[in-house]
Formats: C-alpha cells, structure tokens, sequence
C-alpha cells in the first residue's frame, strides 16, 4: 500500500467504534474537535496521550497514527519558522549594524510558548478526528448524514447529505493522489524543489477534479 494511502483511510475492524452508530460519529467529530482547544494545555496533553494508547488499543499501527498526525507537525514548523524570521527581522530593525551577542543569537530562536500549546491542542484535536476516520466508511459517513438530514427536515431526499458525505470522504483521497504522484515525480529521479510544486500541484488538481466529477455523475446516475 502507498504511504500516504494510509493517511485518514478506514481501517475494517470490529471494534467498539466500528460498532458506533455512524450518525453518532458524524456528531461527535466537530464536537469533540473543538472541545480539544478549550481544555486546559495540560489535561489535553494527558487526554491526547490517552487517545494515542486507545489508537494502539484498537490495533492502529504506529506508522498511522505519524501519518495522521503530519498536518500537525507541518504547521509546527511553518510557525517555528515564522517566528524565527520574525525574530531576525525585529532584531535587524533595533541592533543597528552592532554586533549581535551571545545571548541575543540564542533569544533569536526562541519559540513562543503559545505556538507549542496550540501544537498540543491541534494535535489532540487530529488525533481524535483520526479514530473516528478509520473506524467509519464512505458509506457509513454518508449514511451518518442521511440519518441526521432526514431527522431534521423529515424528507427521504437527503441531497445535503450526499453532497456532505462526499466532500468529507474526499479528504483522504485528496492526500493519496499527491502520495502517487509524488511517488512517480521520485520514481524519476525528481527532488523536492519549487519545481516539483510547480509541476505536480497542477496535476493534483486535474487528477482531484476529474475524480469529484466522475462521483458527481455516478450519483447523479444513480439518482435516475
């Protein structure tokens, strides 16, 4: 299987979440997201460290419990650098031309400690919506949705639903076509340069789109 397949993908099992009612999921996924930034840094990081034991409890390998939490490392650094760069440039406005000390070069990379409590929150907050990803199929999710549509508006019709479902499931799929692609630009000696983004984000669109088209038409297909 391709690495980055296995990022957000469902996982068969028969565990207590895979026997959770889909519509249930679909619930506590936003909920439980957002409760991940309003509980004290400290409590997260011991319920983040709680999930990953139950991720582990419900067989999920140690490779993909890293890779759905990629996301939250790749913004870690991007506000590790942010911060740097920032710190340079404030320190290039007040020094002067004078000669950068010993302590002023160390305070340069100095991260701000909100950046790392927000790191613990974010990861949190992926790693629950992770469990929740693998133990629940396409066509759960969709179905989680029906049920949730077809209670509120007490119609058998559940358009939002279809159109909900799939945008959710698309996620993943988004992340494995850039996995094969990337995986073929190597394949030809390609490196990780601004020209393999130039060259392959165009074609992760192309190959994104025709796939949403392709799914549009099968459900309109089905519809008929």
């Amino acid at each position: 299987m391709i690495e980055g397949a296995l990022f957000f993908h469902y996982r068969t099992g028969n565990t207590f979440l895979h026997k959770t009612p889909s519509w249930l999921k679909v619930l506590l996924i936003p909920i439980l997201a957002i409760l991940s930034f309003q509980l004290p840094t400290n409590i997260a990081l011991i319920v983040w460290l709680a999930v990953l034991i139950l991720a582990k409890f419900l067989r999920f390998t140690f490779r993909e419990i890293i890779n759905d939490l990629k996301p939250t490392f790749f913004y870690f650094i991007l506000l590790y650098n942010t911060s740097l760069v920032y710190n340079i440039s404030a320190w290039n406005e007040a020094a002067n031309g004078q000669v950068i000390t010993w302590e002023e070069f160390v305070q340069l990379f100095y991260f701000a400690p909100n950046y790392a409590l927000l790191f613990v929150h974010m990861g949190l907050s992926l790693s629950i919506t992770s469990l929740f990803y693998r133990t629940t199929s396409n066509i759960q999710f969709r179905q989680g949705f029906a049920t949730i549509e077809s209670c509120i508006t007490r119609k058998e019709t559940t358009q939002f639903a279809d159109t909900l479902g799939m945008t959710l499931t698309f996620i993943p799929r988004i992340v494995t076509y850039w996995q094969r692609i990337d995986t073929a630009w190597r394949a030809r000696n390609g490196k990780n340069s601004l020209r393999k983004l130039t060259t392959l984000t165009p074609r992760l669109f192309s190959v994104s789109l025709n796939d949403a088209y392709e799914k549009a038409r099968a459900i309109e297909n089905r519809k008929v």
